[in-house]
């Protein structure tokens, strides 16, 4: 039986999140004779754990994954398999500074928490790929897999970058939009203060101002930065799809996320998932 078969069994997948790379392994049994206990049949592993994959550029260890997923699906637990490039490891930004993301103040944001890449890094897309083809070479026969979870929170924490890499991507999104520069600086009202472009190089994201910026500049930056986005999680369904073609893919979205155009999107994804954060109080 198919993996997409499997999941469109009727039954209820019950679970949740499991990062036990974070513990010691002899707690793992513990672990899922407790899953057993409170019929837990399927967890998200992986997806906050690219240094523990690859601690070095090219060095990947998935023995502990394989120990991982093996206990799993002995004890009748299946697999939302995390992709982990939610979070690069600090050697990304250490070999490539121009990695990080740039706020509108011309601030970098470093590793230290978690989202630390320019949604634009050739470098990030470069590793986030070959972390994510030997993840799905490795897995894609295991019967624990039951479907893909890519990234986490797109745009969560880094939802645009501002740096010079950003803004040529910018710029180029334009282009492919408006075609010729009397059509953008009709579209964006550039006769008022001035601010008429003569050059498609003159174009910057909407960067800190002295005073209100164009509003339909700020528009067009947040439909490219949300058109970034989703091309990430499609660089990732693309590669995945490639090899898995009976797994199905997911990235979780965030109810009514502004940043990001989930009505665009939602059709790209075999499944939608969403998170929510009830407050008992």
């Amino acid at each position: 039986m198919s993996v997409r078969n499997l999941l469109e069994q009727p039954r209820i997948w019950y679970g949740g999140d499991y990062n036990p790379e974070q513990w010691p392994e002899e707690v793992w049994h513990e672990d899922v004779r407790l899953m057993q206990q409170a019929g837990v049949n399927l967890v998200s592993i992986g997806i906050f754990a690219w240094s523990y994959l690859e601690p070095q550029p090219g060095q990947y260890d998935f023995a502990w994954l394989d120990r991982l997923m093996d206990l799993l699906y002995d004890h009748g637990v299946h697999v939302s398999l995390g992709t982990a490039t939610a979070s690069p490891p600090p050697w990304l930004a250490h070999r490539h500074p121009n990695s990080l993301p740039v706020t509108a103040d011309g601030v970098t944001l470093w590793p230290g928490g978690r989202q630390a890449y320019c949604l634009h890094s050739q470098a990030y897309m470069k590793a986030a790929s070959a972390l994510v083809t030997r993840l799905a070479e490795c897995y894609k026969d295991h019967p624990a897999l039951a479907i893909w979870h890519i990234n986490n929170e797109y745009g969560c924490h880094v939802s645009e970058c501002f740096c010079d890499v950003s803004a040529a991507a910018f710029r180029k999104w334009l282009f492919e939009r408006y075609g010729t520069l009397d059509e953008l600086n009709r579209a964006w009202g550039t006769a008022f203060w001035s601010q008429r472009y003569g050059q498609w190089e003159e174009i910057n994201p909407p960067r800190r101002a002295p005073t209100f910026a164009n509003p339909t500049q700020q528009l067009d930056w947040r439909r490219f930065s949300s058109d970034s986005l989703i091309a990430l999680s499609d660089m990732e369904t693309e590669i995945l799809r490639g090899i898995t073609p009976d797994v199905p893919v997911t990235t979780n979205f965030m109810g009514f996320f502004k940043p990001a155009d989930y009505r665009k999107w939602a059709h790209r994804e075999d499944v939608v998932s969403l998170d929510t954060y009830p407050d008992p109080s």
